[in-house]
């Protein structure tokens, strides 16, 4: 399996747990679209990687859509947590974790935009036999 694709499945069951496990359960009630945000980046994982894995025509194309979207996410998510430490803001207890976490989701995003990016291109090219 393509590491785009693997990635795809471990994030979509990863991120809605992670953001759970950080905030609690509760945090809808308290702020729904965070939570929100990351329930719905996971099922948009979750729906390309299984539509790229059963070979759907419009699979590789919605996946380089899903990692675009999580890749803006993570990268507002990252920076704003770094600008926060940084102020000294952060009333976070794991705060150090929570950056190392967010630089590594970050990291996982951007290589597998790139490889479904590159997969959808090399799969579009005309033939010349």
């Amino acid at each position: 399996m393509r590491f785009e694709v693997a990635a795809a499945f471990a994030l979509g069951i990863l991120l809605p747990l992670l953001e759970t496990c950080r905030r609690g359960i509760g945090h809808w009630k308290i702020d729904f679209t965070t939570m929100f945000e990351d329930y719905l980046a996971g099922a948009i994982l979750l729906i390309a990687a299984f539509a790229t894995q059963q070979d759907r025509r419009w699979g590789p194309l919605f996946l380089v859509v899903a990692w675009s979207s999580l890749t803006g996410m993570m990268t507002m998510s990252f920076i704003g947590q770094v600008e926060e430490t940084l102020r000294g803001s952060v009333a976070e207890p794991y705060n150090p974790l929570v950056i190392i976490v967010k630089l590594l989701l970050w990291a996982t995003c951007l290589v597998a935009l790139v490889l479904a990016f590159r997969r959808v291109l090399i799969t579009s090219e005309p033939k010349t036999d």
